[in-house]
């Protein structure tokens, strides 16, 4: 009789606890009712993350933060909205600085698709990317890692 009784015992005991993991759990997921609600940003999108992981390559020559120094190429810190060729520090081919270009989303992704057709005479090492998405997703991560903060 002791033996049927610890049995039951050892299956209420693993029943009790299993109960109380499910029920601690259900109270851990439940959302505080009175705790702000995160707003989605850009950086939880999957065309940023799809941007982020392209942008890899872009990183052996580009900068993206104020405090980090020119590369091969210059630092993009705020550069959506500036004139082409402008950024202090870094020295420019004579096409760009001549092109009269601001860095506005229609030039950032034709740049993207292709620099030596939108620029002639740019010395950027870089053919371009074909995908469209693909420069769309790097354009998303560009405005949000290189805005002024």
């Amino acid at each position: 009789m002791s033996q049927r009784w610890l049995a039951k015992s050892v299956v209420v005991t693993v029943i009790g606890a299993l109960a109380s993991v499910w029920m601690g759990l259900s109270l851990a997921a439940t959302p505080d009712s009175t705790a702000p609600v995160a707003a989605t940003t850009a950086t939880d999108s999957p065309q940023y993350k799809r941007g982020k992981l392209l942008y890899i390559q872009c990183r052996a020559c580009h900068a993206l933060q104020a405090e980090e120094p020119h590369k091969v190429g210059p630092n993009l810190h705020g550069f959506v909205g500036r004139k082409a060729g402008t950024v202090e520090g870094f020295i420019f081919s004579a096409a760009l600085k001549q092109s009269d270009l601001t860095w506005d989303e229609p030039t950032i992704l034709k740049w993207l698709e292709k620099p030596s057709a939108l620029v002639p005479g740019n010395t950027m090492a870089f053919a371009g990317i074909a995908n469209p998405k693909d420069r769309d997703s790097i354009l998303v991560y560009l405005q949000a890692e290189t805005q002024p903060k």
